[in-house]
């Protein structure tokens, strides 16, 4: 019996993924932070784990490869390499407050570790300094290099100026294509935002500031969205565009944690201990952010809630102070109470956590990455025929694509029966418009296919290395 198209459409569309991750998300699998508690997301779900040496107040951050694998963590002040051993030259970073009181490692976000764009064994470890030394140290990088003392790499560059004094936060975000990032730190006792660039070349230490929003003397959490267009920071929300931020809207939020949901479409906010609350940012001005808050999990100071990370299976975690246990918003990309709060949901197995969780580029969290990019609509396209007629007359002879912004395709195409007729891969890196042929209306034995209707399948891959996957009926006509 002949399969009918609407089952052959079902029976296809059951084997195309329904979420699309971010080529570079597995960096952040591991997790350390607090008083040697630790996360592993290998397995799909976090997973406590206890062999981390890191024992902190704030300030944490580490890195994997691209598959996922730990290749080094740090605390602000010491690096530790992938087996647990202090680095070369790792100890002394400006990430942490002095140790004479309990306020060591005290900066919001201390520390963040940045993969150098097409480098699988540079890195660059930013540290901004606390508000209890006025952020006297100001922002500073250090270089790890992974091909030294035996591949488990080595701080090759320490402590290198970049401007002070620094309020508590700093953000990271990809661009579209993912060959560049931008760092973004905040200057003490004025409104100037410093944002840096890093390339496959480099780091370029001239910053683009922008005078923009309130005067900030505080600490506390700044983030990007995942999509990276949106900063949030002390009360507002900025746009961001290519180092420059802009058009502050004062929301009034005020309080110790920040995260922007996975679709890049909700804020979250702590009051430290006991609150989080939630604002739809997708509306147009602020007094409709202000009026869309809902409450997310009202508690008591006992509870320790205080900073807010996405983790890469797309819940909010949220750091629960002095405590064996730590809380997470499951369905962060829902409104009010249908997120999903889970009042210590995850075991840290007998460690503690302390103010916050892991510093990450935000880009790793950006489920929308494959449809909302930050590179334009108008430089992404696909445009794909629905009939051809392949009877060697020169004319519409060719089943083809016109692409613009992507860099490869494969294909395959299914007769009636859900037989494949057709299959294929081809390079497409271009900016402007390239017509790509698929099909001449040969089957794979070489046999001119019949009249009729066809289904496709073509997987396209973006520059940034993510699929986008278009599904249709073709139709022959001769």
């Amino acid at each position: 019996m002949k399969k009918s198209i609407p089952l052959l459409l079902f029976m296809l569309t059951a084997f195309i993924g329904v979420a699309a991750q971010h080529p570079e998300a597995k960096r952040a699998n591991i997790w350390y932070f607090g008083n040697g508690a630790g996360l592993d997301f290998s397995s799909g779900t976090a997973v406590a784990i206890t062999n981390g040496q890191l024992d902190s107040w704030e300030s944490c951050a580490s890195i994997s490869d691209i598959n996922g694998n730990l290749l080094f963590y740090t605390d602000g002040d010491t690096v530790w390499d992938r087996n647990h051993n202090v680095m070369p030259n790792g100890t002394g970073l400006y990430g942490s407050c002095t140790s004479t009181s309990w306020y060591s490692n005290s900066a919001t976000q201390g520390v963040i570790i940045i993969p150098q764009p097409n480098s699988s064994t540079i890195f660059y470890v930013f540290t901004v300094d606390c508000a209890e030394n006025l952020g006297a140290k100001g922002m500073n990088y250090s270089v790890v290099d992974l091909t030294q003392n035996n591949g488990f790499g080595d701080v090759t560059l320490k402590n290198q100026f970049l401007f002070a004094p620094t309020t508590e936060g700093m953000a990271v975000t990809m661009n579209c294509a993912g060959d560049s990032v931008w760092v973004v730190g905040h200057e003490y006792g004025t409104n100037a935002f410093y944002a840096y660039l890093i390339t496959e070349n480099g780091l370029n230490t001239m910053p683009i500031i922008s005078n923009v929003g309130q005067i900030y003397n505080l600490f506390g959490q700044m983030k990007f969205s995942p999509d990276g267009k949106r900063l949030a920071y002390q009360g507002y929300i900025y746009n961001f565009n290519n180092g420059l931020i802009t058009n502050p809207l004062f929301i009034n939020f005020d309080g110790y944690g920040l995260s922007f949901s996975p679709n890049s479409r909700k804020l979250y906010y702590s009051i430290s201990g006991f609150f989080i609350g939630q604002y739809d940012i997708t509306l147009n001005n602020a007094s409709e952010i202000i009026n869309s808050f809902q409450p997310i999990y009202q508690g008591i100071s006992n509870d320790g809630i205080h900073g807010l990370q996405i983790g890469i299976d797309e819940k909010i975690y949220v750091s629960n102070q002095d405590t064996t246990k730590i809380s997470s918003i499951d369905f962060p990309n829902n409104s009010g109470i249908a997120a999903g709060f889970n009042l210590f949901s995850v075991d840290l197995n007998g460690k503690k956590c302390q103010y916050t969780l892991p510093s990450f580029i935000e880009s790793y969290f950006n489920e929308s990455y494959d449809t909302d990019c930050a590179q334009p609509d108008s430089m992404i396209s696909a445009v794909i025929p629905n009939v051809f007629s392949p009877n060697d007359d020169g004319i519409n002879d060719l089943f083809s694509l016109q692409l613009t912004g992507y860099k490869s395709i494969d294909w395959t195409i299914y007769n009636r029966w859900g037989m494949a007729v057709c299959n294929g891969k081809a390079d497409t890196d271009s900016s402007t418009a390239a017509n790509i042929p698929l099909w001449d209306g040969r089957t794979v034995a070489g046999i001119k296919a019949t009249q009729g209707a066809y289904y496709y399948i073509i997987h396209l891959t973006k520059k940034g290395g993510v699929n986008e996957t278009k599904k249709g009926f073709l139709h022959i006509f001769y």
